[in-house]
């Protein structure tokens, strides 16, 4: 009980904090020093339970303090609150350290393991037995195939990449590198711009519709589940909680009619389009219960409409986490069994995506869904199946092979193009900074970034459903801002915002951003009037709402340091548009502290790499 009691008093010392604080961090560590013989004591209790019926009363003073919160199961670690976080590397090491431990001395069957998990499961989520069921059907083979394979594989190493920074630094085995050429030393900024003119290409970003053939306008919004707003528990019977016709602000993914509305809308609104960007996540968060049958059936509903909408108009999707079956987990070329392989996705895409693409871009799509495409001459097109970094997927524990695989292809296109003389966009899922990305795969493909940062003239991501911005700088010396990625936010509402699409303008001599314009439409407004379309407007357009001389990187820079760190009006204007306006988070309070968390969101590149950060949050806000 002393091992509970001093876990508690950390707990809840840190729940109070906002930050990850320095503070935060020390008595995070503080934490980590006890947690082990804590899990050591849950594997002893637990395992006399199993074996002999008896459950003792710390058993369950343990269970319900590792009691996971709903956030948890919807959100990226990144946005856990410090008590959720820490809690979260608790109930990971406790609950892995007792089943690899079962599993490897055999002294439970597989399908035992299962029903253990599956008991966990209901003790320490918000989840029904239909979530728990499904979830641990569809990844249970994942981790007995790597279990096996890696003897040597512990707790606190899965925790530590799964949960990086949160429950200790992510161990050494999982490093990797890349083969990076070398380079002119960095010694400036990037800047320069084109002069405005009206030659300048028009493209479209489209992320993360999150299509759910499941909707219920009228249905259940306020449900434990990942996802809500769906056919299973029908109309609710409270009008508050009824989802609408338009998308509901709760965690619910969007209804066909919202996807529609926005391709077309994009459309209508923007005839002289060259281009669309496509930036992955078509399936919805139903991730207990995914087929590879009802995934196909979302995308090809996807595709058909925008191969219909933008006929004749140049596309390039990439695939995001939740088009792979189990949701998020992208196996090895070398894993062939039918239950674990990622193949069938890889084929399936190279052919949906054939009427957009050059043959040859077929043989990198089936080897693992990245590609490459020259526009037109001098533009080169980049796009990466990056989610095999994502912490989430099971594989990373297994193999960094193919981490480092896809990565040197980027770094040896990179190289010919630019000994082409080419500029290149370069489009994946998810971003590469904050937490979302392993460690070892943010910093090898930050160098990728600097080496080619002269040709790299933008990135363009998705994933984290909010329009936002990542500026990236040089890691001798972070006063030298050398690119960006631009994040497409999504046309679903999951959770709290409100339906976005941006367009860029895009200058013909390097292909750099002139300006970027972001469009929503309002889901209280929209749902108001629910016999209507939903009225799109222009929220703002970057450059000229902010009175930035140019996109750059150097400007960039020069306006996140020196107006956002320092302007708490700017400041709470990119939050607002960060989150499109959405309704929850304008009327939710963001003081100084959480304006700031989302001002280092834009110049974090590594995970737990906060040297700009600490930079900016030094500044005054007045």
């Amino acid at each position: 009980m002393k091992i509970l009691i001093c876990l508690l008093s950390a707990i809840v010392a840190v729940s109070a904090l906002k930050l990850r604080s320095e503070e935060h961090i020390q008595r995070r560590e503080h934490m980590l020093k006890n947690v082990g013989a804590f899990a050591e004591k849950f594997v002893e209790h637990y395992t006399n339970y199993t074996i002999y019926g008896i459950r003792s009363n710390q058993l369950d003073n343990m269970l319900q303090m590792m009691k996971l919160p709903t956030i948890v199961g919807r959100a990226e670690l990144e946005e856990f609150p410090p008590d959720a976080a820490i809690m979260s590397c608790v109930a990971c090491r406790s609950t892995l350290a007792l089943l690899i431990q079962q599993f490897r001395s055999g002294s439970r069957t597989r399908e035992q393991l299962k029903e253990d998990a599956f008991g966990l499961c209901m003790q320490l989520t918000t989840y029904g037995p239909e979530v728990c069921q499904g979830l641990i059907e569809l990844n249970a083979d994942i981790f007995f195939h790597i279990f096996e394979a890696r003897p040597t594989l512990t707790a606190n190493q899965v925790c530590s990449v799964v949960l990086q920074g949160e429950c200790g630094d992510p161990d050494n085995v999982f490093q990797f590198t890349v083969n990076v050429s070398p380079g002119p030393p960095i010694t400036q900024s990037k800047s320069g711009s084109a002069p405005r003119n009206p030659n300048e290409l028009q493209i479209l970003h489209l992320s993360d519709p999150h299509y759910d053939p499941a909707y219920l306008v009228g249905g259940y919004a306020n449900c434990p589940e990942p996802t809500c707003c769906r056919t299973v528990r029908g109309i609710a019977a409270n009008p508050a909680d009824r989802a609408g016709r338009w998308g509901d602000y709760r965690n619910c993914d969007s209804p066909w009619e919202v996807v529609e509305d926005a391709i077309r809308s994009a459309r209508r609104d923007h005839p002289n389009v060259d281009a669309v960007y496509i930036t992955g996540d078509f399936v919805d968060h139903g991730v207990w219960e995914t087929t590879h049958e009802g995934n196909i059936r979302i995308m090809d509903r996807f595709y058909n409409l925008v191969r219909q909408v933008f006929a004749g108009v140049a596309v390039y999707p990439v695939l995001g986490n939740h088009e792979a079956q189990p949701t998020n987990v992208f196996a090895p070329p070398h894993i062939t069994q039918a239950n674990l392989s990622v193949q069938w996705l890889y084929d399936y895409t190279a052919t949906a995506w054939s009427s957009w693409l050059p043959a040859a871009a077929q043989a990198t799509i089936r080897r693992g869904g990245y590609y490459t495409v020259l526009h037109r001459p001098g533009f080169r097109i980049i796009a990466l199946n990056n989610n095999d970094c994502y912490i989430y997927n099971w594989w990373i524990l297994y193999s960094r092979d193919e981490l480092r695989l896809q990565l040197q292809w980027l770094h040896d296109t990179l190289l010919a193009a630019e000994a082409a003389g080419e500029r290149v966009h370069l489009l994946h899922h998810i971003p590469s900074g904050g937490g979302s990305c392993m460690r070892w795969w943010s910093r090898e493909f930050r160098r990728i970034i600097e080496r080619f940062h002269r040709i790299i003239q933008g990135q363009f991501v998705g994933h984290s459903h909010r329009d936002e911005f990542n500026v990236f700088y040089a890691t001798a010396n972070t006063n030298f801002a050398i690119n960006y990625a631009w994040n497409g936010g999504a046309t679903t509402t999951y959770s709290n915002v409100n339906p976005n699409y941006i367009k860029y303008f895009v200058d013909v001599t390097d292909y750099q951003v002139q300006e970027k314009e972001s469009w929503i439409y309002s889901i209280t407004e929209a749902n108001l009037n629910p016999a209507t379309f939903p009225r799109w407007y222009r929220q703002y357009s970057f450059r000229q709402f902010f009175n930035i001389p140019d996109l750059s990187p150097a400007s960039l820079d020069n306006f996140v340091t020196n107006n956002l760190a320092r302007n708490r009006a700017n400041l709470r204007h990119f939050y607002e548009f960060k989150h499109s306006s959405g309704d929850p988070f304008m009327n939710a309070v963001c003081d100084d502290n959480c304006l700031r968390d989302h001002l280092c969101a834009i110049v974090i590149n590594e995970p737990g790499e906060l040297r700009k950060c600490d930079q900016l949050r030094s500044l005054p806000l007045v």
